[in-house]
């Protein structure tokens, strides 16, 4: 399956709210914009929590949290589902949950 149609069936998914693969979730961070990024290192560990906000479409944002160990031989964790989002009106970088 080529990177397009992958890329619309993760779109698909996500609008219709069914449930991502781990591997769905890694291709989504990989091969659509981030268009935000905040991380958090936890003390005491080699791990940072990430959250990304990925643009999957025109005005579609969706936020990926994620966990991540500076050891590669760690791999990441993802504890939730991608979740919509949409940018706050009057701040420069800042995302908040999408209600209908």
């Amino acid at each position: 399956m080529d990177i397009d149609n992958r890329k619309e069936r993760i779109a698909e998914k996500l609008i219709n709210e069914e449930e991502l693969t781990r591997e769905e979730i890694i291709f989504l961070l990989e091969n659509f914009k981030e268009v935000s990024k905040r991380e958090i290192h936890e003390n005491y560990t080699s791990h940072t929590i990430t959250a990304s906000i990925l643009e999957v479409g025109e005005d579609l944002y969706y936020e990926v949290a994620w966990r991540f160990s500076r050891w590669k031989r760690i791999p990441h964790e993802f504890h939730s589902q991608p979740i919509r989002v949409k940018k706050a009106p009057e701040k420069a970088d800042v995302y908040i949950p999408y209600d209908d």
